[in-house]
């Protein structure tokens, strides 16, 4: 016989399992969004922002912490008239993206647009900026930190707009579920609960 007594009974042997079935669904939605969120960072530059050397390297150099991938990544190197500076293919070598200059690269301040797909397949974006007192191809230095103090913040790499999933909303759903899940526990435990005690 279906009492309510039963029915509550199967009810809360019901909740652990049930419990159980919103928090596996919570981890699977939200780990390879976890994961696809990590994409690579930007750790260092040559020149770097806000330097002035004294004569233009041959290429300048951008340093992740991890192999970019060669399709789709770009890097314009303008001058204060917006002319693009930058001479043939990125070269990828490890984590080092080089694009070359031109030969006849005048001294001044550049702005550098780069554009690289991140190992994890999502493209990042950022700029810096530098100054030559000197054209011409001069010797390439060591990269220099994004830790140490730059003059323009926008070094630093803006945010994929490769359409990842952003992660806030998808938490937010899933505690939605959970709580209309233990609401439903709760209230067919509290009906159960009614009915025993009108048929008493």
């Amino acid at each position: 016989m279906d009492s309510p007594k039963h029915r509550r009974s199967g009810l809360l042997r019901a909740a652990p399992r049930l419990l159980t079935f919103a928090l596996a669904l919570g981890l699977t939605v939200l780990l390879p969004v976890s994961a696809a969120s990590a994409h690579d960072v930007l750790t260092g530059t040559q020149p770097g922002n806000g330097q002035t050397v004294k004569v233009l390297p041959k290429a300048i150099e951008l340093s992740f912490n991890n192999m970019p991938l060669a399709i789709g990544t770009e890097v314009a190197i303008e001058d204060a008239a917006g002319k693009n500076w930058a001479s043939g293919e990125v070269k990828i070598v490890d984590n080092v993206v080089s694009q070359p200059l031109l030969p006849a690269t005048p001294g001044g301040k550049y702005t550098v647009n780069w554009r690289v797909v991140s190992s994890d397949g999502h493209p990042i974006e950022g700029t810096f900026v530098f100054s030559a007192a000197a054209g011409g191809a001069g010797a390439t230095s060591a990269l220099t930190p994004e830790s140490e103090p730059a003059a323009d913040s926008s070094a630093a790499p803006q945010s994929p707009t490769s359409g990842a999933f952003p992660v806030s909303p998808i938490i937010g759903s899933f505690v939605v579920l959970l709580a209309l899940v233990l609401a439903l526990i709760v209230a067919r435990y509290l009906r159960g609960r009614k009915q025993s005690h009108g048929s008493e």
